[in-house]
């Protein structure tokens, strides 16, 4: 066997300790650099035949849920990357929405339009909306409600300097679900830097968080800031702060924000994409985060890198394949939220870069999940890193992206992301051949720890050579953070597949879908099987011992499987002999079940327990000795 066959049969048997990007030998696609675009750039694709109605008709039969059209847009992509909120769900049963509305062919008119939808299930204004502002030309939306109901909505807009400078707005309701919208200014940064693509949360104490991003007009290093604002309903005026503070430079639009709904915390998160190479790719980039307890002075000076990816190291060459380490980074798409127990969460995608090559696999994509409860643990929401996959996806996109994380009553986390359908049979028609976008919905009843495997809850599979006005594609997906009894999603059905701004399609009408996905229909099994973030034993995951050495902790040492159906395997490690109780408690703290009991000696221990006579949910195992205790989750799928 030659040394390269052996060396890949080698790294065959490694796959579970590493990236997956590195252990493929075959050949690498060239980075792809996409321009910054903040929708004012001249675009040159017209309408192409046929011509079809503005509301089509449009057979949805395989959907998961139902839907129902808020409005419509010649402007199919919303965001060049993270989505941020552009709906809410309010505990009354109210449900708002903000879009981004070309409003004729080639968008040359544009603004940000909103509609709303009561408990009752209708329509504010049915089926069209309402402009938010009156602005030469609005675009990029993102939305939050105040505690009376009242909407807001953040975007940036043009105001006539010359170069068609854009500013950041936000435009208040004055009256709850009524669609009256103010719009007031946020300073500027500089009179020259323009500063675009705003993500805007609100914290209970009713202040404004917005981000924004520098427009340069290139593919070069661009600043990020943040200001805050209080808006006083009485006198119908937002008083912004001085100034913006100045966040990091970054390669991509990433960034985004999300606010606590606990009550009386006032708990932010800020997540976003930090250049690792001067500017030298938009792939090269770790995933930032900051969290700021009262949401006054967030210092983005204390920001923490919670991928720390692994750099090159320059002495394993030529053996390129090991000199590369990690081999996944951040790009453009991230997902901030708090849930109610006020732990920050962070879904984030990534997909290759092979930084010695400095290039790329084209499409393949890993949506992971990071929370604050566990720190030093990353899960796989979705893995649909296919390396041999080499359908362009679009400017800023990947075979799977655009996470969106909510949260309902009882503490069950879910997903909604995009992943688009790169069958060859299944792209539009030449000259563009574009894939088209579906809906995904996925779920964790551990906190995060496990995912089920994703659901496609759209299902409109594009026909082989589609023509505009039938090439059926979901873009720029959001969910309303709060999740009752269903998911509620907003996107934009678009009628020619790929980006017509980036002069991927043609310019059609596009219905903006609001859809409602029972989560009684999102399946909570098979799981994920989750992967290592980082290279070999850098992975975080602690090597195994020598056989025959003691252990020198005192630890739940591993549940498996965990989640597990009726039976599982529970090891702990004592660091001295001495009488135990290892027990499974509920989530309100009663105790169900004892699984060991009695004197042990010093060493590891593994013992069996049996769960056929109880419900599925999460439990959590308790180890007591002495005066120490260690508990670990437990959850039961049956």
């Amino acid at each position: 066997m030659s040394r390269i066959s052996l060396k890949l049969v080698c790294l065959a048997l490694l796959i579970p300790a590493l990236s997956l990007a590195a252990i493929n030998p075959n050949p690498k696609t060239k980075v792809k650099s996409y321009p910054n675009r903040n929708g004012s750039e001249p675009v040159t694709v017209g309408m192409v035949a046929p011509v079809y109605p503005s509301v089509p008709v449009i057979a949805q039969t395989d959907i998961i849920g139902d839907t129902q059209i808020v409005g419509m847009t010649w402007t199919e992509n919303q965001h060049n990357g993270t989505c941020g909120r552009m709906n809410t769900l309010e505990s009354d049963g109210w449900r708002q929405f903000s879009w981004m509305k070309g409003e004729n062919e080639g968008a040359s008119t544009r603004h940000i339009w909103w509609n709303g939808i009561d408990p009752n299930g209708i329509q504010v204004f049915p089926g069209f909306g309402v402009a938010v502002e009156a602005s030469l030309r609005g675009g990029y939306a993102s939305m939050d409600v105040f505690s009376n109901g009242a909407g807001i909505v953040g975007y940036h807009a043009s105001i006539g300097l010359p170069g068609d400078f854009y500013v950041i707005k936000a435009s208040p309701d004055i009256i709850p679900h009524a669609g009256a919208f103010l719009d007031f200014q946020a300073p500027l940064v500089s009179p020259t830097l323009e500063v675009d693509w705003p993500r805007m949360q609100i914290s209970q104490n009713g202040r404004l968080h917005v981000i924004g991003t520098q427009y340069t007009g290139t593919t070069g290093p661009q600043e990020q800031y943040y200001i805050g604002g209080v808006y006083d309903p009485t006198m119908m005026s937002i008083t912004w702060d001085p100034a913006w503070t100045y966040m990091d430079t970054t390669m991509t639009i990433a960034a985004d924000v999300a606010t606590s709904p606990v009550t009386g915390s006032n708990k932010m998160v800020f997540g976003w994409a930090h250049n690792r190479d001067q500017g030298l790719t938009q792939l090269n980039n770790d995933l930032y985060c900051v969290i700021d307890a009262d949401g006054l002075n967030p210092n983005f000076q204390q920001a923490v890198n919670l991928t720390q990816f692994i750099p090159p190291d320059l002495s394993l060459l030529p053996d390129t394949l090991s000199a590369d380490r990690d081999t996944l980074r951040l790009y453009t798409d991230l997902n901030c939220f708090i849930d109610h127990n006020n732990f920050a969460h962070i879904a984030f995608t990534t997909r290759s870069f092979f930084e010695i090559e400095g290039t790329s696999y084209y499409n393949a994509s890993i949506i992971w999940h990071w929370s604050e409860q566990f720190p030093d643990t990353f899960t796989v929401i979705g893995n649909y890193y296919a390396y041999n996959n080499n359908i362009d996806c679009g400017d800023w996109n990947m075979k799977a992206q655009r996470p969106s994380l909510g949260e309902d009553a009882a503490g069950t986390l879910y997903c909604m992301y995009q992943v688009f359908d790169t069958d060859t049979l299944h792209l539009t028609a030449p000259p563009f051949m574009m894939p088209s976008g579906e809906v995904y919905m996925t779920v964790s009843v551990d906190g995060g720890m496990h995912w089920a495997q994703g659901t496609n809850v759209t299902n409109t599979i594009t026909p082989f050579n589609a023509q505009p006005g039938r090439s059926y594609s979901e873009l720029t997906p959001t969910m309303a953070k709060k999740v009752d009894a269903y998911c509620h999603i907003q996107y934009v059905l678009d009628l020619d597949a790929g980006d017509v701004g980036a002069s991927q399609s043609g310019w059609t009408n596009n219905p903006v879908k609001y859809h409602r996905v029972p989560v009684s229909l999102i399946p909570t099994t098979p799981l994920v099987t989750n992967i290592p973030l980082h290279v070999g034993a850098l992975s975080g995951v602690p090597p195994i011992s020598p056989q025959g050495s003691a252990p020198t902790t005192f630890a739940l040492k591993q549940i498996y499987p965990n989640p597990f159906n009726s039976t599982t395997s529970i090891t702990f490690t004592l660091e001295a002999a001495g009488e135990i109780s290892l027990d499974v408690f509920n989530n309100q703290g009663q105790r169900v079940a004892n699984v060991a009991k009695g004197t042990f000696g010093v060493g590891e221990h593994t013992v069996g327990f049996d769960a056929a006579t109880m419900s599925s949910g999460v439990y959590y195992c308790k180890l007591i000795s002495g005066r120490q205790s260690v508990q670990e989750r437990l959850v039961l799928l049956k």
